[in-house]
């Protein structure tokens, strides 16, 4: 029986597809290879990882987008040392497992910052950033902090040539 017998024509497979291997394969009514083979599925590994995820989470595919801290993916990659990507999937509900593959490519790739998500949405144009008036109090403040800065700045400036003027004269005695 075809995926278009069973009114499923997608390129990827409905969640209802995949229900209907797993239960089929629990049953025991075909192998792997054979549903594979019945089904035109390229590989019966899918068929594994579907059942992986129903054994675990008892259903397949989230109605809802899963997002993972990077603390999270630090601890699903760590635990990729000593065991496989598929076990580290069941043992952390992560499905697919390629999420897991995709996050080792992007942690060797940008480090630690590469798992950090990333904002949703379109991003501002340039030039739309309203400019609201200071009130005095928040002019003065910002005046103050300007200042500050600016002081701070002349201080280790100042103390940076003095480190200096006390290296040379310092060289000088010796000689």
């Amino acid at each position: 029986m075809s995926r278009k017998l069973l009114g499923f024509s997608m390129s990827k497979y409905s969640n209802e597809f995949k229900l209907i291997i797993v239960n089929e394969w629990l049953v025991g009514q075909n192998g792997l290879k054979k549903l594979a083979k019945k089904y035109n599925i390229p590989s019966f590994r899918s068929i594994v990882e579907w059942h992986d995820e129903y054994l675990v989470t008892g259903s397949i595919g989230s109605k809802s987008h899963k997002s993972y801290s990077p603390e999270f993916k630090i601890t699903v990659l760590n635990y990729l040392e000593t065991h496989s990507q598929s076990e580290a999937a069941r043992y952390f509900a992560v499905f697919p497992s390629t999420t897991i593959a995709n996050w080792l490519r992007t942690y060797r790739k940008f480090g630690y910052n590469g798992l950090k998500a990333k904002p949703k949405g379109r991003q501002p144009t340039m030039g739309r950033k309203r400019i609201h008036p200071l009130t005095p109090e928040q002019q003065e403040l910002a005046d103050l902090k300007q200042e500050n800065y600016q002081l701070k700045m002349k201080v280790a400036i100042l103390e940076k040539l003095k480190a200096l003027v006390d290296q040379r004269t310092e060289k000088n005695k010796r000689q």
